[in-house]
């Protein structure tokens, strides 16, 4: 059974889903790199009958066309607007960068369309807590699109730790790290975009040792930071859990990490999981200790989940099942998720004493 299987079972009537005949029209606004990873995503769930590729927006009409073009759309708009104003959009992905994400958001509300907004939806809890009560107010559905909570292999390997294949969890450590030249006008290094390694990478250490520990709300945090005109572009963030296990973790835009640059590691008492490319897995590793000495362990067992087409769909296909039965709400990345993430990244900013230009 798939994990989106497996979660419609858990929350919808199957045979009721079977008979609906309704299909969600879904748009994409702003045809960017992650759009074409959405767009591939559409294109190999498609064929369900749930999903229509409806419409592309983009400010340039001619790039719009060959989006459009290239994965099948129905229609392409050269603005923003017209594809708010179009009353047969259901459904909107909004890709752009984080730094546009409200004003999009908001504007797609007051039009009457339901939300997946790339991640991190609102870049503080204002812009955030905005967003969530006008999609209250409109009866409409909103979600952050944080796939890695949708991913099948985080599933198995949480499985694996309710069985408890590890032990009792103690620690969760992970790297998200990238060398990316320097330029002041990149989304990366530039303030007025909300800037900086932890609303575009960090946001990922945060929520998978979240996932990992079952949502234990945060008890405590120190960190050490690194800022350039304005933005972190390295940051290194302990935090400890109300139940009391830990997570560290380090994510940088101008340096790889000395070793796995993007794995984690969860520690237990009897043993650790090594997760490769924790955001975005398919692979981890069960190591089991042999002795007392946490040196002396062997790996016994492997768990690869591979993805039915880039790990997009998951995310996508619980969106559209949660739009056809009427929910406003994921019963999987809740609000409450988004807000305790969201919460605590302006704690750290706050730290920091890090403020975008429109929070002065």
């Amino acid at each position: 059974m798939s994990f989106s299987d497996l979660i419609w079972e858990t929350i919808f009537n199957k045979e009721e889903y079977k008979s609906m005949s309704k299909k969600i029209n879904w748009a994409i606004l702003a045809p960017g790199g992650i759009a074409n990873s959405m767009a591939q995503a559409m294109n190999s769930v498609c064929k369900d009958g749930k999903i229509n590729l409806y419409a592309v927006a983009s400010r340039n009409k001619e790039r719009s066309e060959e989006f459009a073009k290239k994965w099948n759309f129905q229609k392409a708009y050269g603005s923003y607007q017209e594809l708010f104003e179009d009353s047969e959009v259901d459904a909107i992905y909004i890709a752009n960068p984080h730094a546009f994400h409200f004003d999009s958001v908001m504007q797609a509300l007051q039009n009457g369309k339901h939300i997946l907004c790339e991640k991190p939806a609102g870049c503080s809890m204002d812009q955030l807590s905005q967003m969530i009560n006008l999609a209250k107010e409109k009866n409409l559905f909103f979600m952050e699109a944080m796939w890695t909570a949708f991913n099948p292999c985080i599933a198995q390997i949480k499985k694996e730790i309710a069985q408890g294949a590890i032990g009792e969890i103690k620690h969760i450590e992970s790297r998200f790290c990238n060398r990316i030249p320097y330029d002041p006008n990149n989304r990366l290094y530039a303030p007025y975009l909300a800037g900086g390694a932890l609303l575009d990478l960090g946001i990922y250490n945060i929520y998978f040792a979240m996932m990992i520990n079952d949502f234990s709300p945060i008890a405590s945090r120190n960190s050490s930071v690194r800022l350039l005109d304005g933005v972190d572009i390295w940051n290194s963030v302990n935090l400890t859990f109300e139940n009391g296990v830990t997570t560290s973790f380090q994510s940088a835009a101008d340096m790889p990490a000395g070793s796995n640059t993007h794995d984690a590691t969860i520690f237990g008492t009897k043993g650790f999981i090594t997760v490769e490319n924790f955001f975005m897995t398919q692979k981890a590793a069960i190591h089991t200790y042999k002795s007392d000495w946490g040196n002396d362990n062997e790996i016994t067992k492997e768990i690869n989940v591979p993805f039915m087409t880039n790990g997009y769909e998951y995310e996508l296909i619980h969106a559209t099942d949660c739009i056809l039965n009427n929910l406003k709400e994921s019963p999987v990345h809740t609000f409450e998720k988004s807000i305790n993430l969201c919460t605590a990244m302006d704690n750290l900013r706050k730290d920091w004493n890090m403020k975008y230009p429109w929070e002065k």
